[in-house]
C-alpha cells in the first residue's frame, strides 16, 4: 500500500492508503523520495486548478517530483533510458491520446490507480511520461528545484548578455529565476517583494540576486532607476503568485523597448491595466508557460544550481499539516522560501 494526501478540493484534505499497481505497457511505477510544494497546490486544495483541462476531486496534489524507478517493463525502460532503481525527476505535463494533462493536478484519485500525484510514496507514471536521470550525490528534496527551475529557464528566454534582469516575487519560482537568469546571461539581477517578504528578499541576495527592493517601504520605480542610472530594466519576469498588481508595476519597470514575462499565477483578474503602454513604449510582452525539464536537470547535474540554498524546508508526509501551514504563510514568525515533503 502507499500511503497519500488527498485533497477534496474544498480546503480539506485527508491521507489515505492506495494499492500501488503493477506498471502499464509503456509506464512504470515510481517510488517517490520527495516532492516539492507549490503555490499552485494551495489554489488546488481550495478547489481551483490552472490547467484548462483537468481539476477532477477528489486527487492527490504535487507535481515537483523526484523519484526511483521501482517497476519498469523493459521496452519502456529502454525507450526511456532508465533502469529499475535509478532517480529520476518526473517530467509533470504527461501526453495523452486525448491530450496534456499535468501529474499532481488532473487526476481524479478514483481514477485507475489515483496514484498520480507527487503528494504520495508512489507515482504512477503512464504512457507518454517523460523522466530524466538525476545525479546521486544530493539529497531528494534538494533535486525537487528542478521542477521551478524547468519553467524558469524558459521564462528567461528574453534575455541576452548583460541585460538588467528584474523579478517580481522572492518565492521559489523567483528564487529559481535568479539563477536561470543568471545562467542566461544577465549581468544584474534586482528582486521585489513586499514588507513581509523580508526574509525572502534577505536569502534572494544568497542565491545570486544583486540588489532587492521592498516595494511597500521604497519607490520601485525610482529605486530600480538609481540602480540602473536610468536606463530601468532590460526584461522584468513576474513570479509573483497571488495578487495580480504585479503586472502593472512590471510595465513601470521595463524600459522603452524591453521584454516583460508574465509568469506567477493570479488568484483574481487583474485591474487598471492600460494596453497603450505597449504601443507606446514598445514592450514586448511574453507568457511565462514554458517547460523544459531536461534543460533544467542538465543545470544541476552539471552542478550549477545552489541547491543547498534553494532547498528551505523539509517535512516528512506524517507532518504535511505543518508543511501546508507553513507554505500558506500560518506559522508566526516563521517563512521559508521553499517547503519539499520527503517520502522515503
Amino acid at each position: 500500500m502507499s500511503r497519500a494526501i488527498v485533497f477534496n478540493g474544498d480546503e480539506t484534505w485527508e491521507e489515505r492508503d492506495l494499492p500501488v499497481p503493477d506498471p502499464q505497457p509503456g509506464g512504470a511505477v515510481l517510488r517517490v523520495e520527495a516532492t516539492g510544494l507549490c503555490h499552485s497546490d494551495i489554489d488546488h486544495f481550495r478547489g481551483h486548478v490552472h490547467t484548462s483541462w483537468g481539476g477532477a476531486f477528489p486527487s492527490i496534489a504535487g507535481h515537483e517530483i523526484v523519484g526511483r524507478v521501482e517497476k519498469i517493463h523493459a521496452a519502456t525502460a529502454q525507450a526511456w533510458g532508465v533502469a529499475e532503481g535509478d532517480r529520476v525527476a518526473v517530467r509533470e505535463l504527461l501526453v495523452t491520446p486525448q491530450g496534456y494533462r499535468i501529474y499532481g493536478h488532473d487526476f481524479s484519485v478514483d481514477e485507475g490507480s489515483g496514484l498520480h500525484g507527487g503528494f504520495a510514496e508512489h507515482l504512477e507514471l503512464l504512457p507518454g511520461s517523460q523522466v530524466y536521470r538525476l545525479r546521486e550525490d544530493l539529497p531528494a528534496e534538494q533535486l525537487t528545484v528542478f521542477e521551478p527551475l524547468s519553467c524558469a529557464v524558459t521564462w528567461v528566454a528574453p534575455v541576452r548578455q548583460d541585460d538588467v534582469v528584474l523579478i517580481e516575487g522572492p518565492g521559489h519560482m523567483g528564487m529559481a529565476t535568479i539563477v536561470a537568469a543568471r545562467a542566461a546571461g544577465a549581468s544584474t539581477v534586482i528582486v521585489t517583494g513586499t514588507a513581509k517578504d523580508r526574509f525572502r528578499l534577505d536569502w534572494a541576495l544568497r542565491v545570486g540576486a544583486d540588489h532587492t527592493i521592498d516595494v511597500e517601504n521604497e519607490d520601485p520605480a525610482g529605486r530600480v532607476r538609481e540602480l540602473t542610472e536610468g536606463r530601468m530594466a532590460d526584461v522584468v519576469i513576474d513570479a509573483a503568485a497571488g495578487n495580480p498588481v504585479t503586472v502593472n508595476l512590471a510595465m513601470d519597470l521595463v524600459h522603452k523597448g524591453g521584454h516583460v514575462v508574465i509568469a506567477g499565477m493570479k488568484d483574481r483578474p487583474l485591474e487598471g491595466f492600460h494596453s497603450d503602454w505597449i504601443p507606446t513604449r514598445r514592450i514586448t510582452l511574453h507568457p511565462g508557460a514554458g517547460l523544459d525539464t531536461e534543460g533544467a536537470v542538465d543545470l544541476i547535474n552539471a552542478g550549477k544550481v545552489p541547491t543547498a540554498d534553494l532547498l528551505g524546508d523539509t517535512f516528512p508526509l506524517e507532518r504535511f499539516e505543518d508543511a501546508f501551514a507553513l507554505l500558506t504563510r500560518k506559522v508566526p514568525g516563521r517563512d521559508s522560501i521553499r517547503i519539499a515533503l520527503r517520502l522515503s
